[in-house]
């Protein structure tokens, strides 16, 4: 069963960097659109901002769970590598477990907050707000796949430090 939990959030992480990389291009071209349109043919783009903002907060939430997945998020490292190795593998339980709690929450209250801004529309591009709003949401339960693996995967320390020579 951990094995299968393991898989799929291995799975679902590289395919949560594929659409990364795709929404990435995608909102980069709509900004280079849009400095293209405005400075050589002087008009402005009414999309592309908006575009460019909503895949921006996907593509930042979605990127933050893969790095949930690889264990790459930003953590004190030296001050961990400085404890005994049976308390640095504590340690790193317990922030896997503070992240899924985190994630949680983000789920549910990113959830609540969609539900309760239904029927609103985006501005320029007239799209259902949720389009942006479920980000939260969706990346929440993500993130809570990926903790929820890293629970009960072996933790990997990191061992002392090495001295600085210099």
């Amino acid at each position: 069963m951990i094995n299968l939990l393991d898989r799929l959030s291995n799975w679902t992480a590289r395919a949560t960097d594929a659409v990364v990389i795709l929404m990435t291009v995608v909102m980069m071209s709509a900004l280079i659109l849009q400095v293209f349109s405005r400075y050589v043919l002087s008009a402005s783009l009414i999309w592309s901002e908006e575009l460019a903002l909503i895949l921006f907060t996907w593509t930042t939430l979605l990127a933050a769970t893969s790095v949930l997945r690889d264990m790459a998020h930003v953590r004190l490292d030296v001050v961990i590598s400085y404890l005994p190795l049976g308390l640095q593998k504590f340690w790193n339980r317990v922030i896997t477990i503070v992240i899924f709690l985190f994630c949680i929450a983000l789920a549910v209250s990113g959830y609540d907050y969609t539900v309760s801004t239904m029927g609103q529309v985006s501005a320029a591009m007239r799209l259902p707000i949720e389009v942006l709003h479920l980000a939260a949401p969706v990346c929440g339960g993500l993130g809570a796949l990926h903790a929820f693996a890293r629970i009960f995967k072996p933790v990997v320390v990191t061992g002392k430090p090495k001295e600085f020579i210099g």
